[in-house]
């Protein structure tokens, strides 16, 4: 029933929406800056009544439909590493997540995946595999929302990016290597361990001082760190433990970096690294470089959004393989860079050394070429 205006200026809608305990009937009141705007208040309630719909949770937000998600998924019991995963889900859509579930739409989701699929705010692109993670997380909080809270899933049309390429194979350039060299950051000790030794990200995160011996050149590596276990474990194989043999110029860097912390690698306050912190390093580090070489020093990486990426980053995977071609290019032969790199079947060994004799045949015939000429000069 309506109601005249109030003194407030506003119309009031009445609606009987059931019974109290004493069988009296409870009315729910409705306003709006006009009769007409009032009853349309009223009759909203009412047909989100029919659908199943709770008005009162009508207002609820993106970050409500994860907490409920993540109190379901409690309830079940999964392990503490999937929560967390779901609470980081959560984070990755920022400022859609205090905006009402229920307004929100496909086009809203859409744009963060974009843009979480490219450099954004100085920070890397995401996997292919991390969005679409993310994008499922998002589906299943509106699913478990339906129909109490939101009457459709606009997660359900939008499309998970490719993001960022999967960690490639390829070799660093010569430049880059020169850059790594050359540039004082905190992530450059990381660096030049992982491109003149070789040794897995795992392996230098566990790595400490104990296991290097400058006097002799060589690395002992007899266990690595477990990101997802967050333990250090033995290597998976035998080929794993191995002594690795470093070339003079890691010798020499080392030996101005030796300090009073346990690890090779560590934080700013000593710990070992995790994965987060090994994230937050190789951004930064990728911020200077291009801020140095991308923008000649002409820019500043604090600028608001950062900076667009001009140069060509790499992973600490990438310094790993690197590692591997560089003792391709001095000759060291095949069984002495297979147990170098630790690989357990000479087979991975092979594999590398066989694609890039594909790919420098041409040189090599080159030199040939040179040589014969040489001999029948």
């Amino acid at each position: 029933m309506a109601n005249k205006k109030g003194s407030d200026g506003r119309y009031r809608y009445r609606v009987c929406i059931g019974k109290d305990e004493t069988g009296k009937p409870k009315y729910k009141s409705f306003y709006g800056s006009t009769a007409k705007a009032a009853r349309a208040a009223a009759e909203a309630y009412r047909t989100a009544l029919g659908k199943g719909m709770d008005p009162a949770q009508s207002k609820a937000t993106l970050a409500t439909l994860y907490d409920n998600l993540i109190s379901a998924k409690t309830a079940k019991g999964i392990g503490q590493k999937s929560l967390d995963r779901y609470e980081d889900n959560k984070n990755h859509w920022g400022p859609l997540l205090d905006q009402p579930a229920a307004d929100l739409r496909t086009a809203d989701f859409q744009r963060i995946l974009n843009s979480l699929a490219q450099w954004h705010n100085g920070k890397p692109p995401l996997s292919h595999f991390t969005l679409s993670n993310l994008r499922s997380s998002a589906k299943a909080a509106y699913e478990l929302a339906i129909p109490e809270v939101v009457q459709y899933n606009p997660i359900v049309k939008t499309t998970c990016p490719a993001g960022a390429d999967p960690e490639h194979r390829e070799p660093i350039t010569e430049e880059q290597q020169q850059w790594i060299r050359e540039t004082p950051h905190r992530a450059q000790r990381a660096a030049m361990l992982l491109l003149y030794s070789g040794l897995r990200r795992g392996e230098a995160t566990a790595l400490t001082w104990a296991d290097v011996d400058l006097k002799e050149a060589t690395i002992t590596v007899h266990s690595g760190y477990n990101f997802k276990d967050k333990k250090i474990k033995d290597p998976k194989t035998e080929a794993g433990v191995r002594v690795v043999n470093i070339p003079k110029i890691l010798v020499d860097y080392l030996k101005t970096q030796q300090d009073d912390c346990l690890y090779v690698l560590h934080t700013v306050k000593g710990h070992r690294m995790t994965e987060q912190a090994w994230k937050t390093l190789w951004s930064s580090y990728m911020a200077d470089l291009n801020a140095k070489y991308g923008y000649h020093g002409e820019e500043s990486k604090k600028r608001p959004g950062g900076l667009p990426m001009l140069i060509d980053t790499f992973t600490p995977h990438q310094l790993r393989h690197t590692f591997c071609t560089l003792m391709y290019f001095a000759g060291v032969d095949v069984l002495t860079a297979r147990d170098q790199m630790g690989h357990k079947d000479i087979s991975v060994t092979l594999g590398i050394y066989t694609s890039l004799d594909k790919k420098f045949k041409k040189k090599k015939i080159n030199r040939l070429d040179s040589y014969l000429k040489k001999q029948t000069g």
